[in-house]
């Protein structure tokens, strides 16, 4: 049987589409021969993902990027839907998260997931919880805008601070300054004139420094004789008889206490005294009428003492 050359250019025109559709697949990463499982992310923002970027699990590559899908909400949001191929041999939890992240300091972005253990197993067409991690500029970025931002503060606080210092010393105050600057170097020469009298003093010897020094010398003396005196006193004392006579005082001052309490409470003549009012009325009502009777006496003492020489009474 023999092919005409139409059907032989037509079969080699097909055979070459085949070849080159299998040959775009492979160059985009899909697999040929093994059937992979469609998941999806959400993102508000990809970071640079582009299509075919690989996705992997636990640093193995397991499937790709197959499509970014821009969604506009009706408040105008703009979010990003990542269309993910993974191989069916790998099955990991629903709960584990799609992470955009960027393996190297010049390499692009890639997707991983971070399995979680645990919960449902994802299925085909699931969608996955959407993560982001920084990469190295985007984390030195994060970090160097807030200490740029806390240095340009500091900057403009001491370009204020600077202004204020100029405008404070104007030309008065510059006078002023040195004029406090030569009293300050002239106080400071005439410490070190007397620093140098105090040295020369020092070196011959004075006979009126001698003196001094011998003075405090014999008081030092003195007083150290003192303290010797009063330590042998101190030493002298017995410490049992003052205790005892401590103790016989302190029993003393009780046995008071308890006299006044007693006093206090009405007890014995004087607490009767000082508590009853009835005794106190009747010693002021005897005390008054002892007084009329002397009064009375005084005044006629003839109706108390009748007396006669010859033994006659006398009748007034």
């Amino acid at each position: 049987m023999k092919f005409s050359k139409e059907i032989k250019a037509g079969v080699i025109a097909l055979l070459a589409i085949v070849g080159f559709v299998l040959l775009f697949q492979f160059m985009k990463g899909r697999s040929l021969f093994t059937t992979d499982n469609i998941f999806f992310a959400k993102y508000d923002n990809v970071e640079g993902l582009t299509q075919s970027s690989p996705v992997s699990i636990n640093g193995l590559k397991v499937g790709q990027v197959d499509k970014i899908i821009p969604q506009t909400t009706k408040e105008g949001k703009i979010h990003f839907i990542v269309k993910i191929t993974v191989d069916n041999k790998f099955e990991f939890s629903k709960n584990s998260p799609l992470e955009i992240f960027e393996p190297g300091l010049m390499s692009g972005k890639e997707m991983r997931i971070n399995l979680v253990y645990g919960g449902q197993t994802a299925k085909d067409g699931d969608t996955l919880l959407g993560a982001f991690k920084l990469g190295t500029l985007g984390s030195l970025s994060s970090q160097v805008g807030p200490v740029k931002d806390q240095l340009q503060s500091v900057l403009h606080r001491v370009d204020s601070l600077m202004a204020n210092a100029n405008m404070i010393v104007d030309g008065q105050n510059r006078a002023e300054i040195k004029a406090l600057l030569s009293n300050l170097n002239k106080t400071v020469g005439a410490l070190q004139t007397t620093a140098g009298n105090v040295n020369s003093l020092v070196g011959h010897n004075d006979p009126k420094l001698q003196k001094v020094l011998d003075d405090a010398s014999l008081t030092m003396q003195s007083g150290k004789v003192t303290l010797d005196k009063y330590g042998n006193l101190a030493e002298s004392i017995d410490t049992k008889k003052l205790n005892a006579t401590i103790a016989n005082l302190d029993a003393t001052v009780g046995k008071l206490n308890q006299v006044i309490a007693g006093v206090d409470n009405g007890q014995g003549s004087l607490g009767k005294l000082m508590k009853d009012e009835q005794l106190y009325n009747n010693l002021n009502a005897a005390s008054t009428n002892l007084n009329s009777l002397i009064e009375d006496m005084k005044a006629n003492p003839k109706r108390y003492i009748n007396f006669s020489v010859f033994g006659k009474n006398n009748k007034d």
